[in-house]
């Protein structure tokens, strides 16, 4: 790994480490909205067509979702971008 691998590596580890640290554990579904940078209709569509993370249920009105899995999906959604 030469020294251009390795400090985009540091500053993506670095990036999630920071997204860990700000983010509460379980987030609601505004949460999600706010971190991913999409308004709420477009987040309740996309749970209809099933692409959103895993959801927490504590009762009907109650969902939270779990910060490492709306992490993880919302890097799987990354196309493209600047290297």
């Amino acid at each position: 790994m030469d020294s251009t691998e390795l400090l985009r590596t540091l500053e993506k580890r670095i990036e999630y480490l920071e997204q860990k640290t700000e983010l509460p554990k379980l987030m609601t579904p505004k949460q999600v909205c706010n971190f991913v940078g999409i308004s709420e209709s477009k987040f309740y569509e996309w749970k209809r067509d099933g692409d959103v993370p895993p959801a927490i249920y504590w009762s009907e009105r109650t969902v939270r979702y779990d910060r490492d899995d709306v992490i993880a999906w919302a890097q799987e959604h990354k196309i493209g971008g600047a290297v």
